[in-house]
């Protein structure tokens, strides 16, 4: 979908993690650079959310209590295969 005759579209980026501080950091972040950010506690909480047409990104929590990760990476591929996907993890042992 082509948005002809208005500006160009803020970028978002989604947050999917269970850390509210993290959450809540990350906002504070995204929105200081400009951008639109948007939050998750959950993976099933952001797949119920309408795709949007303007350029978004995925930082994305590896554990995450309902659906993980690398489970959710797959289903918004499948979907979302334009959209980019950053992982973050508070442990290091990511094989």
């Amino acid at each position: 979908m082509t948005r002809v005759g208005l500006p160009p579209a803020t970028p978002v980026v989604f947050v999917v993690d269970d850390d509210v501080s993290v959450r809540e950091s990350l906002e504070l972040l995204i929105t200081s650079l400009g951008w639109r950010a948007e939050t998750f506690a959950a993976a099933h909480e952001f797949l119920a959310r309408p795709r949007l047409v303007e350029p978004s990104c995925l930082v994305l929590d590896v554990t995450l209590p309902d659906l993980d990760g690398l489970e959710l990476q797959k289903r918004v591929a499948g979907g979302r295969p334009d959209m980019p996907i950053i992982f973050i993890t508070g442990y290091g042992d990511v094989p």
